[in-house]
């Protein structure tokens, strides 16, 4: 009897960045508005809503021409380090569901249902209370595999979750446009050159001619196509946050007061003792600033120390990037790395799970069966014409 397939939820907040910004308890404003142009970056706007998009109004759209297309146009304050605490809050509450919750980006998320339906009462009443932490235009969706449940998710309407049963999911995506398949653009406009528009479309080819025409791609399209998705979720970790903060009492711009602040800052982590001594890796500079928003820019050391001049001489060149005086400076270590600088990430990597549960399958058949019973495939020939002669099969030795 075949396993029953796992249960995967995908949580979705559209606009996220610019609900946060907006500052209306989530929800978006009803003038056009967009948002605006992240402080010290490129003079283009982000998000935008849904009344500023019937004007031709598009994320990356440079800001005069925006304006020029909608004059009553408001630009909301970019504010990154609001959105990545919301974000983070979003996700500690899903967690308190018992779920464990692999984070795509600021307002979307995955996790599996499996053991959740049971303690919640069911798959509707688990969503219903999923819906009710994502609060206003918040979407949720389910299905057996990643993709399958975040295209329920996009197809969702908020307060009415949309469930993909697993033998439906062909059905569900037989309609969708091939450019939402995961493929690279030159695959995408080689099947819409070849009339192939659909999901459904691609899923009704023979696979050798998928195969022979596109390689890997398109036979992961193809698969994908036919509602063979992947159920695995690589939940994170959740994090025990190392940041430290200043607060100044009147707005400061001045480099020399902020360097003697980052300093006070480095000290603080680096006596925290969550840190078992191990050197920094990477870390987020943040601030507030005076005049509104927020500045956050991420520092990826070459190499981990726990030094404080190295740390100092690494950080210190980014305060001139601040765009205006800040209120409040922050600093967080967000990856560590032991003393044989081997990195130890606080987030678990998305593929971890995976390859721990690959591992210990091939485990169990080399225990159960012995030797020559596992192959894996190696790529010899990608050029070849002949899917035959394109790879070959040897024996796996984990």
């Amino acid at each position: 009897m075949p396993r029953e397939r796992s249960v995967i939820v995908s949580v979705l907040v559209p606009r996220f960045a610019l609900r946060v910004a907006a500052g209306q308890k989530g929800a978006l404003p009803s003038e056009p508005a967009a948002l605006g142009p992240e402080p010290g970056g490129p003079p283009a706007i982000g998000e935008a809503n849904a009344a500023a998009a019937t004007f031709g109004v598009t994320p990356g759209m440079r800001v005069g021409e925006a304006l020029a297309r909608c004059p009553r146009l408001q630009l909301v304050t970019a504010d990154p380090g609001a959105v990545a605490d919301a974000g983070e809050a979003l996700l500690q509450r899903l967690e308190e569901l018992g779920a464990a919750v692999e984070s795509l980006a600021p307002g979307r998320a995955l996790f599996c249902a499996d053991g959740l339906v049971r303690l919640h009462g069911g798959l509707h009443r688990l969503l219903s209370a999923t819906g009710a932490i994502l609060g206003p235009g918040g979407r949720a969706g389910a299905g057996p595999g990643r993709f399958i449940a975040q295209a329920a998710a996009v197809r969702a309407r908020p307060g009415r979750p949309r469930v993909v049963e697993a033998g439906a999911a062909a059905q569900f995506l037989a309609g969708m446009p091939v450019a939402r398949l995961p493929l690279d653009e030159g695959t995408a406009d080689t099947l819409h050159a070849l009339g192939i528009r659909t999901a459904g479309e691609l899923a009704a080819l023979p696979l050798p001619a998928v195969a022979d025409r596109f390689g890997r791609p398109g036979i992961s399209a193809w698969r994908l196509a036919r509602g063979e998705d992947e159920t695995y979720v690589a939940p994170r970790t959740p994090p025990e946050p190392l940041r430290e903060a200043v607060e100044f009492p009147e707005p400061v711009g001045d480099e020399f007061t902020l360097r003697g602040a980052l300093v006070v800052l480095i000290e603080r982590l680096l006596g925290d003792s969550r840190r078992a001594g191990r050197p920094p890796r990477t870390l987020v500079m943040s601030a507030r600033l005076a005049a509104g928003g927020s500045w956050r820019r991420p520092v990826t050391l070459r190499e981990p120390t726990a030094s404080l001049e190295r740390l100092r001489d690494a950080l210190a060149p980014r305060l001139v990037e601040l765009p205006a005086a800040v209120e409040r400076l922050g600093l967080e270590i967000t990856a560590l790395s032991s003393s044989a600088d081997r990195q130890l990430s606080l987030y678990r990597p998305p593929g971890e799970l995976l390859r721990e549960r690959a591992a210990e399958a091939a485990r169990q058949v080399h225990a159960g069966l012995g030797e020559g019973h596992l192959w894996r495939v190696v790529e010899v020939a990608p050029w070849s014409r002949v899917p035959e002669g394109r790879d070959l099969l040897v024996p796996f030795d984990g």
